[in-house]
Parts: structure tokens; sequence; C-alpha cells
């Protein structure tokens, strides 16, 4: 059941909640604890029981205040020396993303895990609404809103990725 895909989905799903490495795998590994303990002959849908623990623990943590949250910065590698024109430079691509990563970072985790769902792991609104227990009309709501938030987030910071 637990084989390595579905362990790198739900540490990804435990990423854009924590926005922070180790916070994910505590989440993830107390997720699995947690579901090895239980009685797993009576959980119909295990994916959904270990993301639905995930983010109850992460929800249980930040109501304790374990985690800070702290922005972190990836490097961007590359082989590829030889650049042409048309293509951005390194350091172009590095701004950019500290950008995007910055706008996201402000993200509440509620919309954080709301977009994960819907962008990365291309859950429908319905399977979202399922999963979260909230009605389809709330979400395509906050999907909007958030939607919009961030376009127009994006649209202000175009003129400064521009000048970098």
């Amino acid at each position: 059941m637990l084989d390595k895909d579905i362990l790198n989905q739900l540490y990804r799903y435990a990423l854009s909640l924590a926005k922070n490495e180790d916070q994910a795998y505590d989440l993830l590994q107390s997720c699995i604890e947690k579901y090895l303990r239980a009685d797993t002959n009576n959980i119909d849908m295990p994916v959904a029981y270990l993301k639905r623990t995930i983010r109850n623990a992460f929800i249980d943590s930040r109501r304790r205040g374990r985690f800070q949250v702290s922005l972190t910065q990836e490097i961007i590698e590359t082989g590829d020396t030889e650049q042409t024109l048309a293509e951005p430079t390194l350091e172009d691509i590095y701004i950019q993303q500290r950008e995007v990563n910055g706008i996201i970072d402000k993200l509440k985790p509620e919309e954080s895990e709301l977009l994960y769902l819907w962008a990365v792991e291309e859950y429908t609104v319905d399977e979202i609404a399922k999963l979260r227990n909230q009605s389809r009309g709330t979400l395509l709501s906050k999907m909007h809103r958030l939607k919009k938030r961030l376009r127009s987030e994006l649209a202000e910071q175009a003129p400064l990725l521009k000048a970098n």
C-alpha cells in the first residue's frame, strides 16, 4: 500500500503545508506511525486518510506554535553552461523563482493546501470538497479569490522581475 510514489505524494503534500523540508518529514513520519497503529481494515481510502492525518497534525502543531514559518530558498543548479540570448540567465530564473516563492510563502496554510491539491495533485474541485468536507460552492469561491489575488500579486511583481 505505501509504495514510493504514495510516500512521495504524501511528502509533497506535507511540504505544501509546512513549507519546510524538516517539518514535512516530521509530519509524514507521524502520519505513517499513526496509520501503522490504526486498524487499517476499517480505512476505506488510505491515501485520503493519510492526507487528512497530515493536515490535522499540521493544524495541531500550528495551534501549539511548534512550527515557525521559515522562508527557504532553493538554489537552481544547471549543468548547461552555454546559454543563448533568448534564454533567461540563471540569475533571472533564480530571481523570478525567489519572487514567486515569496508570494506563495505569504499564503495561509489553508490556501497553500488548496493550491497544492488543485495545481500540483490535479484534484478537481469536487474531489477537494469531498476530501475537506466543504461545499463545492465554498471551494469555488475560495479558488476564485485565491487566483485573483495571486494574479494581482504576480502582476505587481512583474515590473520588478523585468527590471532585475
